[in-house]
């Protein structure tokens, strides 16, 4: 039965009786947050198009680019007004050659931190505090962290600021030199977890979002510090890029040693360098299959790459013999890395 004292917060939170009507608890503490995110979102599909002078059809094919269905949407408001108004506005032509990409690419960035920021939620927040209050606090709670997470996203801004000045530099670096625009020059690496497949097996859930949320961290903090990067996460194993197959080995091997005091996964990483394809802020190609043939090929505890590094203060190189890797058509030279004790 519906407790009266959280409906009766909920109208003062500017609910209606429509939106009240058949609700459980748990779905009333929901709606709490949903009326904090649908704020300011007053237009629907036509009032906006109508303001913004468009036709309802383009402003579906525009959020279609972004992976989201105007049906599913609360509302729009001023910033979709905003956005809008730069995409159909625009007369340079330069929308219509990249627009469909970057909102796409955008759409799918932002897509995962929305499910990031709900899991986080969830499994973090309200599963840890379910039951220790009361439905009211509950349902404020809710709206408390829809006002974090908009919070977050109005920072957003300045966060992409800082990260389009750091990816041109970054860009500059990896193609000078380079005649093809498609192409940067670069060293991949990847670092996996032998015994993941295994622990999924007879691990709690629990416990396997524990372990790739240590791992992921670790690689995270590790590659910022080295001058490298996470490309992105595949479930159990890391993608690396990185000027030089130096740093992305050093990378590798740190993260190996400090993921090595998990006791039921094993890392093990492989390295490769030279042209590499690049496309929507991921990277293709020869380099990227070997390395990750590399990864396969490494045993626990190893790093292996293809590229003749030599010894060094923090590096110790042993020939490792030719592999015969799949996707290749000859043997291939590779040498084991290890950090120099």
């Amino acid at each position: 039965m519906a407790d009266p004292r959280l409906r009766a917060h909920l109208v003062e939170l500017g609910a209606h009786d429509d939106q009240l009507a058949g609700l459980s608890n748990d779905d009333m503490i929901g709606l709490a947050g949903d009326l904090r995110f649908a704020e300011g979102l007053d237009l629907d599909l036509a009032a906006v198009a109508r303001t913004v002078g468009c036709d309802p059809e383009e402003v579906r094919r525009i959020y279609g680019w972004m992976g989201l269905r105007v049906e599913d949407l609360a509302g729009f408001g001023d910033d979709d007004v905003t956005l809008l108004r730069t995409v159909t506005g625009d007369t340079s032509g330069m929308v219509d050659i990249v627009g469909p990409q970057l909102l796409r690419v955008s759409g799918i960035a932002l897509s995962r931190l929305a499910e990031a920021m709900v899991a986080a939620y969830v499994q973090d927040v309200e599963h840890h505090d379910r039951g220790a209050i009361d439905l009211v606090a509950e349902a404020d709670q809710n709206a408390l962290g829809a006002t974090l997470s908009l919070a977050l996203g109005g920072a957003l801004p300045t966060v992409f600021r800082h990260h389009m000045w750091t990816a041109i530099r970054r860009q500059r670096k990896a193609q000078s030199g380079v005649a093809e625009p498609e192409v940067v020059r670069l060293a991949i690496g990847f670092v996996d977890l032998v015994g993941f497949t295994s622990l999924s097996r007879f691990a709690s859930a629990g416990e396997l979002i524990a372990t790739i949320e240590r791992f992921e961290q670790r690689a995270f903090d590790v590659a910022m510090r080295c001058g490298g990067r996470i490309v992105k996460s595949i479930g159990d194993e890391v993608m690396i890029a990185a000027s030089d197959a130096e740093t992305v080995a050093s990378i590798a091997l740190e993260l190996i040693a400090n993921t090595e005091t998990d006791p039921a996964v094993a890392p093990r990483g492989g390295v490769s360098a030279g042209d590499v394809l690049f496309r929507l802020g991921d990277y293709y190609g020869s380099v990227v299959n070997l390395a990750s043939r590399l990864t396969g090929e490494a045993v626990p505890g190893e790093v292996l790459t293809d590229q003749p590094l030599e010894d060094s203060s923090d590096l110790a190189v042993q020939p490792a013999g030719r592999r015969i890797l799949k996707g290749f058509d000859e043997p291939v030279t590779v040498w084991s890395i290890d950090v120099r004790r």
